[in-house]
């Protein structure tokens, strides 16, 4: 059936349009996808920085050391740095599903991680013993600063650090579960 609409037009009028590849939208939207999700590896990666240097700032300033939460989280969020890094693959790789399932798993577990800090360190310690009020009283200390001011100060970086922590770990299982399932229905489909 081809070979009847003759040979393959050789200019550049337009003419060839009929012959010109064209990417399908699902391809697209696993581009774009992968896209997503290498930028939420990259908040992850700064998120678990911040995470890190807050919860370990404080105590380890006061001679102390910090709670087991704060290095167990880093841990995980490094482990799923590295699946969601390898899961995506890098340029047109392949998505390797092995390692995006990891990274949806570990992404839960630091979720779930997430909360139980931000319940832990909100209902559990007494604001006196809060990172905010000791911020607080560290920039008072060592900078002169007043302490109401770098209490209050203290607590917006952590409701943020909270915040954000958990709406990255979520947002990065939903995109790798999104992914996964792309590039499971293409397998099936070729």
């Amino acid at each position: 059936m081809a070979s009847r609409r003759g040979p393959r037009p050789a200019g550049t009028d337009g003419s060839d349009h009929q012959y010109r590849m064209v990417i399908e939208s699902k391809y697209h939207k696993v581009s774009d996808t992968k896209k997503r999700m290498r930028t939420l590896i990259v908040l992850q990666a700064a998120y678990y920085a911040f995470f890190f240097a807050w919860n370990c700032w404080i105590p380890m300033s006061e001679g102390k050391t910090p709670a087991t939460v704060v290095s167990v989280m880093p841990i995980v969020g490094f482990l799923a740095l590295v699946a969601g890094r390898r899961g995506v693959g890098a340029g047109s790789e392949r998505t390797n599903k092995t390692a995006l399932a990891g990274y949806i798993l570990l992404s839960a577990v630091g979720f779930a991680l997430a909360v139980m800090n931000a319940y832990v360190m909100q209902t559990m310690v007494h604001y006196a013993h809060s990172y905010a009020a000791r911020f607080g009283t560290i920039m008072e200390v060592v900078f002169g600063l007043p302490q109401d001011l770098m209490q209050a100060f203290g607590q917006i970086i952590e409701g943020m650090l909270h915040a954000s922590g958990m709406l990255l770990q979520g947002l990065g299982a939903y995109v790798a579960v999104t992914l996964w399932t792309m590039t499971g229905a293409q397998a099936k489909r070729s």
